[in-house]
């Protein structure tokens, strides 16, 4: 389950919320769970918008969503929680096993030049209201028409903060050895159980290996499930804790990582145990889930990015259209959207998503029109895919002997595979779709654009790079990333890249896999990739550049690239201060500037739009987005 920031402010169900959820039971799912909901709002909350398992009243909304979900035949689960010492600020001071600030809290507090909330050690009177807390939350959730409840005991939040002897420093019954630090979450499942009975699933999610020093390892955890697995139904095996950015990957991985990331975690615990496991992180491919569900090293595969990048995925899976799964790409968008800036949930590749309601029927066009759509890129093949399953004739034009635009670029690297897959998919939808037709190795102008007499231009010619006069005294020895990433020049062992954005680092990533040393350079006091404890933040990449650290690379910040001699680089601080880097070879990626040919075809149809890199260069989102919404209006 994901968190999904539809609900109200005040913790209802909203219908935003209802067809969101509803869109994965109608796309053929076993089970839909509602993410992460506190019991309560003082203490339990996590983030904003979440639902209120606090109070009745959030029942009424309760009832529709489960009702919502089963009436395409999945079953309705909730992922129940309390935050513990990571709650976000109620006013008062959150409470926890015992009185340590969390890593969050530490690293909050720094960047907001503040003091540290203190954490309160809870008593048996707090334990006692949390475990009756929990209780009441899943009768409300059992009443209101759920069939599974899922109690939240790993990713570092309450549950496993008393589980966890990292977190756990208590010396009462409650602290000490793994029996006494289970007693708490063992509290709570008993008192879930005695309250939905035994006809009502229970699910336990847990973090095999929490991969903190200090913190629980797979053999304690383990033991842990041996006390447990007869008092629940399922066990959802996960990994890692919500901290900080370095510890989440194991949560949710970027592209940089493998696929199937927690699953050699679920085959240890299906080998020990006989309730049945659960297994995350990273499935996006349906024939992965028949592997791992075959070969036994999982009983359910648990997905949430990839079903949001295609609600569709499990029926087209089952009817072999496995071809016509539009792909996640494990960009990040939908964690940083929600995790991180408390907005509702959106993807990249999906503009429908977490607006369900407002895209609930996409009406054919009035009136058939004849629209140009001038570049390839995925920006113009969104446009085209949209304007025609409207209704409209539309003429793409693409000047080289491919379709792809910069997205080929962005695909390029081994540890991309998810974009390509996407960029793959993306053509085979642009030129299956009806309605549309392609006309490659076609430069499109004024004067054969006017020609064809269009009712509508859309202008989706991408960007360029800036490429900026830096004096060079030898010829080759500064080049454009693109090249170096497309293969078309080469660079010695030793590489300075100017420019620590996302095409920046990739690259250097990719270099560093083969062997070569980096150092990157950056005229910002930070990369816009690093959050605020080093590691990449969630603006897509969270882990690279914490990756390249760990690979060897170096970063050198508020400086820029001044010139370029025999021995190397020549950088210059902002003291104006310049001193010499020695490489063999430095890579410019410095960013990307609309093309000037956007301009030209303003005037020549009584509608114009100008989207994805030729508006603003930006990201894949912005493309597609601009596309989607674009043709929906026309």
């Amino acid at each position: 389950p994901a968190c999904h920031m539809l609900a109200s402010p005040d913790g209802y169900v909203t219908n935003e919320m209802i067809e969101y959820y509803k869109s994965f039971a109608r796309g053929g799912v076993g089970i839909v769970t509602i993410g992460e909901s506190p019991i309560d709002f003082v203490h339990a909350k996590g983030h904003r918008f979440q639902l209120n398992l606090g109070t009745d009243d959030v029942m009424a909304g309760l009832s529709r969503i489960a009702e919502a979900i089963q009436k395409y035949g999945a079953k309705a689960s909730i992922e129940i929680n309390h935050n513990g010492s990571q709650i976000i600020s109620s006013g008062l001071p959150p409470i926890s096993s015992s009185p340590l600030i969390s890593m969050r809290e530490e690293l909050a507090a720094n960047e907001e030049g503040r003091k540290r909330i203190p954490v309160t050690a809870m008593t048996q009177a707090m334990i006692d209201d949390v475990i009756e807390g929990f209780a009441k939350a899943a009768k409300r959730c059992a009443d209101s028409g759920f069939e599974m409840v899922m109690i939240h005991c790993g990713h570092g939040h309450l549950l496993s903060q008393f589980l966890s002897a990292r977190t756990n420093r208590r010396d009462d019954n409650y602290g000490g050895d793994l029996a006494a630090r289970a007693k708490f979450p063992i509290e709570v499942i008993d008192a879930v159980r005695s309250v939905v009975g035994p006809n009502v699933v229970i699910e336990l999610r847990i973090s095999a290996d929490e991969m903190v020093p200090g913190g629980m390892k797979q053999d304690e955890m383990l033991e842990f499930a041996k006390m447990i697995q007869d008092k629940i139904d399922l066990l959802h095996v996960s990994a890692g804790v919500l901290a900080n950015s370095l510890l989440t990957i194991n949560i949710m991985q970027p592209p940089y990582f493998k696929h199937g990331y927690n699953v050699h975690y679920a085959e240890t615990f299906k080998k020990h145990l006989h309730v049945p496991v659960v297994t995350v992180g990273s499935i996006n491919d349906p024939y992965m889930i028949e592997e791992i569900i075959a070969s036994g090293k999982a009983d359910v595969v648990a997905m949430a990015r990839a079903n949001i990048a295609d609600p569709k995925f499990a029926n087209k899976a089952r009817n072999g259209q496995e071809d016509t799964i539009r792909p996640c790409t494990r960009c990040m968008t939908c964690i940083r959207t929600t995790g991180e800036k408390s907005q509702p949930v959106v993807c990249a590749v999906n503009p429908i998503v977490g607006r369900e309601l407002e895209y609930k029927y996409i009406p054919p066009a009035r009136r058939k029109k004849k629209i140009i759509v001038v570049g390839g890129g995925p920006a113009g093949m969104q446009a085209a895919i949209t304007a025609a399953e409207r209704g409209h004739e539309v003429i793409l034009y693409e000047k080289l002997d491919q379709l792809g635009g910069n997205l080929r670029l962005a695909s390029i690297h081994p540890f991309k595979s998810d974009m390509r897959r996407y960029l793959e998919w993306l053509i085979r939808r642009v030129k299956s779709t009806p309605g549309i037709v392609i006309r490659m190795n076609t430069e499109a102008n004024p004067g054969l654009v006017s020609a064809q007499n269009p009712d509508a231009i859309v202008v989706a010619v991408g960007s360029k790079p800036i490429i900026p006069l830096i004096p060079c005294e030898v010829p080759g020895k500064m080049v454009w990333v693109g090249d170096v990433d497309a293969g078309k020049v080469k660079v010695g062992d030793n590489v300075v890249i100017a420019g620590a954005g996302l095409v920046g680092l990739e690259c250097a990533l990719a270099l560093i896999d083969k062997g070569k040393k980096v150092t990157i350079i950056d005229m910002l006091p930070k990369s816009p990739y690093h959050n605020r404890n080093g590691a990449a933040g969630p603006e897509g990449p969270r882990g690279i550049a914490y990756l390249l650290r760990e690979k060897g690379a170096k970063f050198i910040f508020e400086v820029m690239l001044d010139s370029v001699n025999e021995k190397g680089a020549v950088i210059m601080d902002k003291h104006w201060k310049r001193y010499e880097i020695p490489c063999d070879s430095i890579v410019l990626s410095l960013g990307f500037e609309s093309s000037e040919m956007a301009g030209e075809f303003e005037g020549l149809a009584e509608d114009v739009f100008v989207i994805g890199d030729a508006r603003y260069p930006h990201n894949l989102m912005q493309a597609i987005h601009d596309a989607f919404h674009c043709m929906c209006e026309i």
